[in-house]
C-alpha cells in the first residue's frame, strides 16, 4: 500500500516588505502621522500587484535601533499611462508599537538640540474647516501650528481665536471636546494659482484635564485618527489682511 502524505493548505503568502529610510526621527514620525491619519495613500509603480496583496512598510531612521512597521493592503491597481496607480489602505494597531514610537520620540528630543518645556511632535493631521483646507503640524500639550489654505483666508492676527472640536475614533473618545486655540503669530500668506496658504501658530487656552488627556493620546500616537473640526473663528478687534509675498 502506498502512503500518500496529507495535503496541507499553503496558507496566505507573506506580505511584501518595502523599506522607507528617513533622515531623522522627526521626519519618520511626521510621515507616520500623515499615513495613519489619512488611512490610505496612492502609489505609482512600473508594475502592478493584485488587489488584496499585503504590504509591510518598514520605516527606518539611522538613530533608531528598531524600525516601525506599518501594514497595508492593496485596494486598487489600474494602469494609467506608462505606470500603475495603486491604492493602499493602511492597517495599523499602535498598541504593539508603543515602545518603538516612544523610542522615536525620545530620539526626537535629542535631535531638537535645545531643552523645551514641552516637546513639539511633528504631526500631519487633517482638520475639517468649511471653505478651507487645514492641517495640524508641530504640536505639544500647550499649542500647535496650523496650515490654512483656500481661495480666501480669514484675517487672522495675534489674539484671534479658533474654537476646535476634538473627538477620537473609538466609543470612549467619540464625544467631541471643545478646544480654544489662541493665535500668537501669523506667517506671510503665500499664493499658488488661485489658492492662498498661511501658517498660524498658537496655544491652547485654558485646556481642561479632559482636553489635556485627549491631546496626550494624540501626541503619543495612541489616537492616530482624531477628528478635528474648526467650529468657529473669532477675529481680534484690530485685524489686518494677510500680506502676500510677491
Amino acid at each position: 500500500m502506498t502512503t500518500v502524505p496529507s495535503l496541507r493548505p499553503l496558507g496566505e503568502p507573506p506580505p511584501i516588505r518595502l523599506r522607507a529610510v528617513y533622515r531623522s526621527a522627526g521626519t519618520l514620525l511626521r510621515e507616520l502621522s500623515r499615513a495613519l491619519n489619512l488611512g490610505h495613500t496612492t502609489l505609482r509603480a512600473e508594475s502592478g500587484l493584485p488587489v488584496g496583496t499585503r504590504l509591510r512598510i518598514v520605516m527606518m531612521a539611522e538613530a533608531l535601533r528598531e524600525p516601525i512597521e506599518v501594514s497595508g493592503t492593496i485596494t486598487e491597481c489600474r494602469l494609467r499611462g506608462p505606470r500603475y496607480r495603486i491604492g493602499l489602505r493602511y492597517d495599523f494597531d499602535p498598541g504593539p508599537h508603543r515602545a518603538r514610537i516612544a523610542a522615536a520620540i525620545a530620539v526626537l528630543k535629542e535631535e531638537s538640540g535645545r531643552p523645551r518645556r514641552d516637546l513639539r511632535i511633528p504631526l500631519a493631521l487633517r482638520v475639517e474647516a468649511r471653505g478651507l483646507t487645514a492641517t495640524v503640524g508641530n504640536a505639544s500639550r500647550r499649542g500647535c501650528q496650523l496650515e490654512l489654505s483656500g481661495l480666501r483666508l480669514p484675517a487672522l492676527t495675534p489674539l484671534s481665536r479658533l474654537f476646535l472640536s476634538l473627538s477620537g475614533s473609538d466609543s470612549k473618545t467619540r464625544a467631541a471636546i471643545l478646544v480654544e486655540f489662541e493665535v500668537r503669530w501669523v506667517g506671510p500668506a503665500q499664493r499658488s494659482g488661485r489658492r492662498l496658504s498661511v501658517l498660524v501658530g498658537g496655544r491652547f487656552a485654558a485646556a481642561s484635564p479632559a482636553v489635556g488627556a485627549r491631546l496626550r493620546s494624540i501626541l503619543r500616537f495612541e489616537e492616530v485618527r482624531p477628528r478635528i473640526r474648526i467650529r468657529r473663528i473669532v477675529l481680534a478687534k484690530t485685524t489686518k489682511k494677510p500680506r502676500l509675498d510677491r
